[in-house]
């Protein structure tokens, strides 16, 4: 029991999902919960109710696993910036937050990221996506992740650059 806590990631998940709020008055942001799900349901449901299927995954394979990898880097880069900004008295605990948040968020597109190329693999693999009558319920199912991954890395950009705009530049 001890090594699977050591193993889990049910905190990636949800630090993401607790960035969702407003900040002007710290509820929830019930649109940006809206978008980060209902979006990605009904493309997929769009995807499915169209009878689309996808009939080859690997370059959706390629392609996600390198926008992953290429979040490894900014998670990187977010660890090394949040291990330095205690330096520089002139910040205050709103820029600690808003790194913090992105943070978040980038750790959830990388994870969601592998969780969608792993779908893809075994779907593709097994060879259902292309065919019926699964194939469209497997697309529409693909289609929803990769568009919540897509979500969340707009989300990452935002946050990536409202953190320049208010440590880089000082401005608040």
């Amino acid at each position: 029991m001890n090594a699977v806590g050591k193993a889990s990631l049910w905190r990636v998940p949800a630090d993401h999902f607790a960035t969702l709020y407003d900040n002007r008055t710290s509820r929830p942001d019930w649109v940006a919960i809206a978008v980060q799900s209902l979006l990605p349901i009904a493309a997929g449901m769009g995807t499915w109710w169209l009878g689309a299927k996808i009939s080859d995954v690997g370059g959706a394979v390629a392609g996600i696993s390198i926008v992953a990898g290429l979040l490894f880097a900014m998670a990187v880069f977010l660890f090394q910036l949040r291990i330095t900004l205690g330096a520089d008295k002139r910040l205050i605990e709103d820029d600690f937050a808003l790194v913090d948040e992105c943070m978040a968020n980038t750790l959830w597109a990388i994870l969601w990221g592998l969780v969608l190329v792993g779908y893809l693999i075994v779907c593709g693999a097994g060879k259902w996506i292309g065919t019926e009558p699964l194939g469209p319920v497997l697309t529409g199912i693909a289609v929803a992740g990769t568009v919540h991954f897509l979500l969340v890395i707009a989300m990452c950009l935002k946050r990536l650059r409202r953190a320049y705009e208010r440590i880089a530049m000082r401005q608040s």
